[in-house]
């Protein structure tokens, strides 16, 4: 009976190292996966900071954009209205120059 016991408490402690090797690789497995997730997630973090970093530096550049794009539309506003108005000036220093050369000569003749 000794050598069935023997035989019995060996065959459970082989199972059972057998099951506690099994359970460190799977523990090892798991380590290895979750520090690849670790590394994935920190590669992530980076690239998001940088991605942050770049819409804010994209939103900066918008507004001065937008800002120098208001100012230029405003001069060219002004230079518009100053063009019409040299424009309306010509065309009525024009009129009364024919008028006066045309209907001045007609006025004094009729006097």
């Amino acid at each position: 009976m000794s050598r069935s016991a023997s035989r019995s408490a060996a065959t459970t402690s082989q199972a059972s190292n057998e099951k506690t090797q099994k359970i460190l690789n799977d523990v090892e497995e798991v380590k290895g996966v979750m520090t690849k997730n670790i590394d994935v997630l920190l590669q992530n973090h980076d690239k998001l900071e940088n991605l942050e970093a770049a819409s804010s530096d994209m939103q900066h550049h918008a507004s001065v954009f937008k800002k120098q794009a208001t100012s230029v539309k405003r001069a060219m506003w002004c230079k518009n209205c100053k063009l019409m108005i040299i424009i309306i000036l010509i065309v009525v220093a024009v009129l009364l120059a024919i008028g006066i050369v045309v209907i001045l000569p007609l006025v004094l003749k009729f006097t």
